[in-house]
């Protein structure tokens, strides 16, 4: 790949990029997503055009990733009258189901992604949100190193 970025992720909005591909296996330590529709920020080492930017099938690969937990997001129900009906919580995924649920993100739109702004750890840990269908799902983690990589960029960003 031309462009390569390493523990830069705070320097790119993956908020609306599609995931095309998604990798996981912890005996391995890889968690891989192929996106389209990243933005790579203006303060980003290898944007040389300071203006955020578009980028087509970047490769996301975070090194020695550890799962914490993926959530079935819960919600809650009002009626038309704005009185609270039911609330669903936040239900924790079976690790044995982890392939599986991250297999169902391909294809589907990242509607949140950023690192907490708590340090709970030594280790580097991102969340994201992914919306499958009518569920949405918060996949949370640690990892060592993130290395992004891209061909090449597309449009600027319209603000």
């Amino acid at each position: 790949m031309k462009y390569n970025s390493v523990d830069e992720i705070d320097t790119i909005s993956f908020r609306d990029a599609a995931i095309v591909r998604c990798v996981f296996s912890a005996k391995q330590g890889i968690l891989e997503f192929e996106l389209d529709g990243a933005m790579v920020r203006e303060n980003n080492s290898a944007n040389e055009l300071f203006s955020d930017r578009y980028v087509r099938d970047m490769q996301v690969r975070f090194v020695n990733p550890e799962v914490e937990a993926i959530l079935l997001e819960g919600h809650k129900y009002y009626d038309a009258n704005d009185v609270l009906v039911e609330t669903v919580p936040d239900r924790p995924v079976d690790e044995s189901r982890y392939d599986e649920v991250m297999k169902s993100f391909e294809g589907k739109v990242i509607f949140f992604a950023a690192t907490p702004r708590e340090k709970s750890s030594e280790r580097k840990c991102f969340q994201m949100i992914i919306d499958v269908e009518e569920e949405s799902y918060v996949l949370s983690f640690y990892y060592d190193k993130v290395i992004a990589q891209w061909e090449h960029f597309m449009n600027k960003v319209m603000n």
